[in-house]
């Protein structure tokens, strides 16, 4: 099952920079203003590792070897050092939970040997799409390091993983404390000692979930299996980031859709269209206010993750529609969905609102489809224009996702959003 390491992080040197500076989110979720804002914060900032820019003048192509050209002077200036022994990485991330309560999620940050998929080692959980990929990689290439970390889960029931790293003796030095861009707390510390050895021991009979970073997972198999053909296992294990399935702090947010460009049919072909095996309910008023109004009604009615908030803007209209019909469900499995796979919100929404109230193919709107964590984030993207329907729905459940990695099956992208993010900059892995 499951193979860890600890592994010689290499670490900002804090007498030089301030963490608070260099540190950012995943560079899949930075928007052009935040990524300069992060640029001006420090010369030295892990943004510029993450998301290169060329040399001054170069081709857009060359900012991947500019990026290995920064790693490699700012460990010659020793801005970056290595840790002089082998380390387990102890994260504990506090924050503001939808229910306004306070949790942390617990985790740590480890090098997991790599598994094909159909080992059943490591299980996916989403699909994904080629271009971020080919990104991933050519950055991989160049700088032969791990920037950022892969988020997985593993099931501990038992509390035994949580148990010892509760367990673990107190640092010799205060440990890193970084907030996020939300505000939320970050604390970071090498675990050493024999705490690493009855991690090791506890994760080799277990299984490992992908709960973000599904496209550099793929990436670290392709990149794995080109320095194999040249004789080179550097690249056989890849820097992860794992937390309990059973961590009272982990959580996971909605992904709401919004549809770019599209010519869609009006909303009261929509309504009549989905009144077939979905009661219906009109919304008050448009904007940031309505959307608001309508997701605390998706978020509040009866039926769970069966409901959906669909927001108009064309026609200001909003309108939350609950699946009512249960047969219905039954289409989805005559289409090939397992049960588990039929029952998903995520699912429901593609294939009975999509598919058949709006004719769209979920499978064909890569290039259309933009995702927002938020209403609010995803009002701010309506108010940018280009939009043509907005749809809110409730989270994925954990159980849920279990569920449906442990028959082999995938969701679509975007269908969970684990919350908070990683921060990149902590530590890196140089292969």
């Amino acid at each position: 099952m499951a193979e860890i390491a600890p592994f010689r992080g290499l670490r900002y040197d804090l007498s030089q920079v301030a963490a608070d500076e260099v540190v950012c989110g995943p560079y899949d979720v930075i928007g052009p203003a935040e990524a300069a804002a992060l640029r001006d914060r420090s010369p030295h900032a892990a943004i510029e590792l993450e998301l290169p820019r060329p040399r001054p003048g170069a081709d857009p192509g060359d900012r991947y070897p500019a990026a290995a050209d920064l790693l490699a002077a700012w460990q010659a200036e020793g801005v970056l050092t290595r840790d002089n022994e082998p380390a387990l990485y102890l994260v504990e991330h506090t924050f503001t939970g939808p229910d306004g309560w306070e949790r942390t999620r617990r985790g740590f940050i480890c090098l997991l040997t790599l598994e094909e998929f159909e080992k059943r080692v490591v299980l996916p959980h989403e699909k994904t799409h080629k271009g971020p990929k080919e990104d991933r990689l050519r950055l991989l290439r160049a700088t032969r390091a791990n920037l950022s970390q892969i988020f997985m889960v593993y099931g501990d029931p038992g509390n035994e993983v949580g148990a010892a790293l509760a367990a673990a003796p107190p640092p010799l030095s205060p440990p890193l404390d970084v907030s996020d861009r939300d505000g939320n707390r970050c604390r970071f510390r090498p675990l050493t000692g024999p705490t690493i050895d009855r991690i090791v021991d506890l994760l080799a009979d277990r299984q490992v979930l992908i709960a973000d970073g599904h496209h550099r997972y793929e990436t670290a198999l392709a990149y794995r299996d080109e320095r194999r053909a040249a004789g080179d296992q550097s690249a056989d294990r890849v820097m992860v980031y794992l937390s309990s399935m059973d961590d009272p702090g982990l959580a996971i947010f909605p992904t709401h859709r919004l549809l770019l460009g599209l010519d869609l049919p009006p909303a009261d072909v929509v309504v009549e269209r989905l009144s077939e095996h979905f009661s219906v309910f009109p919304e008050e008023g448009s904007g940031t206010g309505a959307c608001s109004l309508m997701m605390n009604h998706v978020a509040t009615l009866g039926g769970g993750d069966k409901v959906f908030g669909l927001y108009f803007p064309a026609e200001a209209r909003c309108v939350t529609v609950e699946l009512r019909d249960m047969a219905a469900m039954t289409h989805l499995t005559d289409r090939g969905f397992s049960p588990e796979s039929a029952r998903l919100s995520v699912t429901i929404l593609d294939e009975l609102i999509f598919r058949d109230a709006f004719g769209i193919d979920p499978d064909a709107l890569e290039g259309h489809i933009a995702f927002a964590k938020s209403v609010v984030d995803a009002v701010a993207a309506i108010d940018e224009g280009g939009c043509s329907m907005a749809a809110f729905l409730n989270a994925t459940l954990m159980d849920e996702v279990r569920a449906v990695a442990a028959r082999g099956e995938v969701m679509p992208q975007k269908s969970t959003y684990f919350y908070p993010k990683l921060l990149t900059g902590l530590v890196f892995h140089q292969m």
